[in-house]
């Protein structure tokens, strides 16, 4: 059972983000001169942060934390809006 959890779950994760991506995509039809610097901004601080996790010994494979990382960093950018806009 553990096997089939730990196999599923970056399909899983990677599923959700990118319907989120999608569903935000389709939501901005104003064109929005930030956008590309939050979606750039959010895909490093997610490398840092599945780095970070890659570290705890989160995953048995590496390549999950840096492939899932900059993926949800990308997917939070787009959803973060500030204030100022």
């Amino acid at each position: 059972m553990k096997a089939f959890i730990s196999s599923a779950l970056p399909w899983v994760m990677m599923g959700i983000a990118l319907a989120l991506l999608a569903v935000n995509h389709g939501r901005e039809k104003q064109k929005d001169e930030r956008r590309g610097t939050r979606i750039a901004v959010g895909a490093g601080l997610g490398f840092l942060l599945g780095v970070a996790l890659n570290s705890c010994g989160l995953w048995e494979e590496h390549m999950i934390g840096f492939l899932l990382g900059p993926l949800w960093g990308m997917t939070l950018g787009t959803i973060y809006r500030s204030e100022e806009a």
